[in-house]
């Protein structure tokens, strides 16, 4: 009754702070990725906490911070020119406009555009930039209550985790199994997002400059963000350019830019996963591609991370019974739950991923 008393209150409180779950979400990622690290230097090189805990503030500002405010500064504004001059969307739509109606095959398909609809099109855009702006700085504030919650937990690391252990009405390896399988799919996603990010996009801006698409550091930054969306990805940049390509009467070039980019582009995200991601964790594609979704309509930008962590809860839930109906059946004999749901290996780094 107790226990499930203390998960109401925390369900109301999270509800109560619903505009900073995000930050608290984030808060829990970084965690994930730094606690080692601050460990290290807490425990094994003597430093003083509050000195580990800037350290490595400093370190997640020079490496996530400068990052995400270099490419708001650089796409939020551009999207907001191109996207509130309408003479100029309709413009360039124009050229787009003839070649759909002119083509013979696409002819069978309604791809009539008036200018009228073009322009509500452009006026349904420019509609949210208000609550563009709005998340823009719904993130910031939430960067900002992370870094908050992240200083508590790093400094009472130890007391933290030994309380969260002792909650948990599991055996110990079921314990060091379900916190380890978590833990390994918040740092796959939270590196793996970046990461597929920074290849396409770099890949996108390549191929733009090697077939003539006018500003393509912007429009390969653009696909990079874009490989964030679920199930369209980076198609729902490169696929209009290379259209655009194409209709303004460079043919060879939009043909070869779109099976570049479905080649290239799109093949390094299964690459990645299938690969230096895989090894973080083994997620299945399909429990990404509906973690995503689900993450994003309950957790909003944290839920590219933790959408794919709670779609694989009932399964690491379900190998966790294994587990300990297997130990309860010869709890003496433990070796078959080990090899069935190994721990992390042996060694001082990995013993403290284990921890986790």
């Amino acid at each position: 009754m107790l226990l499930l008393l203390a998960l109401g209150i925390m369900l109301f409180d999270i509800f109560v702070l619903n505009y900073f779950l995000s930050g608290l979400l984030g808060a829990v990622t970084l965690y994930v990725l730094t606690r080692s690290f601050y460990r290290k230097l807490v425990e094994q090189r003597g430093w003083k906490k509050n000195l580990a805990v800037a350290f490595i503030f400093i370190l997640l500002i020079i490496s996530f911070g400068i990052p995400l405010w270099v490419l708001i500064d650089i796409l939020v504004p551009k999207i907001n020119e191109l996207i509130s001059d309408r003479d100029l969307v309709v413009e360039k739509f124009h050229s787009v406009q003839i070649f759909l109606q002119n083509n013979e095959f696409l002819k069978r398909f309604d791809f009539s555009f008036s200018n009228e609809r073009i322009l509500k099109i452009v006026n349904t855009a420019i509609s949210y930039i208000p609550s563009t702006l709005n998340a823009v700085g719904q993130i910031f504030a939430n960067i900002f209550v992370a870094l908050f919650i992240l200083y508590y937990m790093l400094i009472n690391t130890r007391t933290m985790e030994a309380d969260f252990k002792e909650m948990l009405p599991l055996s110990t390896r079921s314990k060091q199994y379900f916190i380890k399988q978590n833990a390994d799919l918040i740092r796959s996603n939270a590196y793996g997002i970046p990461i597929i990010a920074f290849a396409q996009g770099l890949i996108a801006i390549l191929g733009y400059y090697i077939f003539g698409v006018h500003n393509a550091i912007f429009w390969g930054l653009l696909t990079g963000a874009a490989s964030i969306l679920p199930v369209v990805g980076t198609m729902f940049v490169w696929i209009p350019v290379s259209i655009y390509q194409i209709a303004t009467g460079d043919v060879n070039s939009g043909l070869f830019l779109a099976i570049y980019c479905l080649i290239l582009v799109g093949s390094i995200d299964n690459i990645l996963r299938f690969t230096v991601l895989k090894k973080m964790a083994d997620i299945h594609p399909l429990i990404t591609v509906f973690g995503v979704l689900l993450g994003l309509k309950l957790f909003g930008v944290m839920g590219l991370v933790f959408g794919p962590v709670l779609l694989s809860l009932p399964g690491i839930f379900y190998k966790v019974l294994k587990m300990e109906r297997n130990q309860a059946k010869s709890p003496t004999n433990s070796n078959t739950a080990e090899e069935q749901f190994p721990t992390a290996p042996t060694g001082e780094d990995r013993a403290e991923s284990t921890e986790l």
